[in-house]
């Protein structure tokens, strides 16, 4: 059997992450190390990982590599991305993982049967409502006592970084990411019932949010 990624799909995963994941490209270049610091934001092996809006599903290697014995499942709402991020981890010697084809804010599980929820670079391409919707999704899927993980955009610091970040954004990211800068995406998870554990702002471009299920 087949397996891996041709160059004709190499070539789509490419298009994807310029068209819809531009936030991957952009660590690739910059903060490769975010996505293995992310898988390692938990410590303890969950029996099940969700991982929403899943783009390109770059963070799903390092979880599959970290939690061997875990069931991981990938969401997002196009198939296509979803069977070619199925081919990716498949080459990277990643077999554990499940596909969802579905709405990040109707997930098909029961109350309580996720231990750990993730989203990578996704909650910034929905609008507030919808990020407030998404995140109550997560926190019903959660078991008591599970944990959200949420990696996204933080501010830029420095002389001509913020600058040069308010350009990145109006070009390729929608209008309302600000929104979550200056502690809006922690005040956002709180508003969803959740207890923040640990909040990083130490990586590049990225703001990483640990977040417990009471």
């Amino acid at each position: 059997m087949k397996s891996g990624l041709d160059r004709r799909e190499r070539l789509q995963l490419v298009l994807l992450t310029v068209r819809s994941d531009i936030a991957d490209l952009a660590l690739r270049l910059v903060g490769p190390q975010v996505r293995c610091e992310t898988a390692a934001a938990v410590s303890e092996t969950p029996e099940l990982i969700v991982d929403i809006c899943t783009g390109t599903g770059s963070v799903l290697v390092e979880y599959a590599h970290r939690f061997p014995s875990s069931r991981i499942v990938a969401v997002d709402r196009d198939p296509r991305v979803l069977a070619l991020v199925g081919r990716r981890l498949s080459e990277s010697g990643c077999f554990n993982l499940e596909t969802v084809a579905c709405e990040a804010d109707s997930l098909p599980f029961v109350d309580g049967a996720v231990d750990l929820a993730n989203i990578s670079f996704g909650l910034h391409e929905n609008e507030r409502d919808s990020r407030g919707s998404i995140l109550s999704e997560c926190f019903r899927v959660l078991e008591p006592g599970g944990r959200l993980v949420v990696t996204d955009y933080r501010e830029a610091g420095g002389i001509v970084g913020p600058a040069l970040m308010r350009l990145y954004l109006a070009l390729f990211e929608p209008r309302w990411v600000p929104e979550i800068f200056s502690g809006g995406l922690e005040r956002e998870i709180e508003a969803a019932g959740f207890e923040l554990e640990t909040v990083r702002l130490d990586l590049p471009l990225t703001r990483l949010v640990v977040a417990l299920k009471r």
